[in-house]
């Protein structure tokens, strides 16, 4: 019986909560009717994930580079993406707006009425390489109930760093076992529960659009569920 020994859920939040391809991929479509832009926005947005913000973890993580605000991030990689796309004409404020997509992502179809039910019998809050600025954003938007939430900022490390989930650990004033991580990435689930955190993964099918196959899973995880709806009711079977 897992599920009653666990005290907090913390969820990772893009691609797991948020449905980033989607929420910034519209953004650009908009943006192509207000300016007259066209761009195959599913790969823009795509690359724009990867090679930005993606590429900038790992370069934190091996201690390349410090920890820097998520728009700032965002914001070099959307400038050269934009040169190299051959986009001009766009404001400094279209620009900043655009950037700041990545505060206005929209979440899953799941993911409020689920997060609700969760709440029910877990403390619940998002542990995320996002700044707390961008996770703040995020709630307010889509009026996620989170009690609390955990940002990268707090440790000024980003996962799966082995050490950042005891940071949350001895922050939650908890043992690792009595916390569960929720994602929809291995790499993260892993690092989690190497740390000693208990595990479920979300397959989050579209998270970089349609066609695109799904990760690998190297080990198994405690549950593997296909959202959040679905992980309250394992879960209640499991207490």
């Amino acid at each position: 019986m897992i599920a009653a020994s666990v005290k907090v859920l913390c969820f990772d939040v893009f691609g797991t909560v948020t449905d980033w391809y989607s929420s910034v991929t519209r953004e650009g479509e908009a943006l192509s009717r207000e300016t007259g832009i066209e761009l195959a926005w599913g790969e823009f947005v795509t690359r724009w994930r990867l090679e930005g913000y993606m590429a900038a973890l790992q370069a934190i993580s091996s201690g390349q580079m410090e920890i820097t605000p998520t728009a700032t991030i965002h914001k070099t990689k959307l400038l050269s993406l934009l040169a190299e796309y051959g986009v001009s004409g766009l404001t400094d404020a279209q620009i900043d707006h655009f950037n700041l997509a990545w505060n206005r992502l929209d979440v899953w179809s799941d993911a409020v009425e689920g997060l609700s039910l969760l709440k029910e019998n877990y403390m619940i809050m998002p542990f995320s390489n996002g700044d707390y600025r961008c996770l703040l954003d995020i709630s307010k938007r889509n009026r996620l109930p989170w009690d609390g939430i955990i940002s990268a900022d707090f440790f000024k490390k980003v996962k799966p760093d082995p050490t950042i989930y005891l940071d949350a650990a001895s922050l939650l004033q908890l043992p690792p076992a009595e916390i569960m991580m929720v994602a929809c990435h291995a790499q993260d689930l892993t690092a989690a529960k190497n740390a000693g955190f208990k595990t479920a993964y979300v397959n989050r099918l579209l998270e970089f659009g349609p066609n695109v196959p799904q990760e690998e899973k190297p080990i198994a995880f405690d549950y593997d569920v296909s959202d959040f709806i679905e992980l309250d009711r394992v879960l209640r079977a499991d207490r």
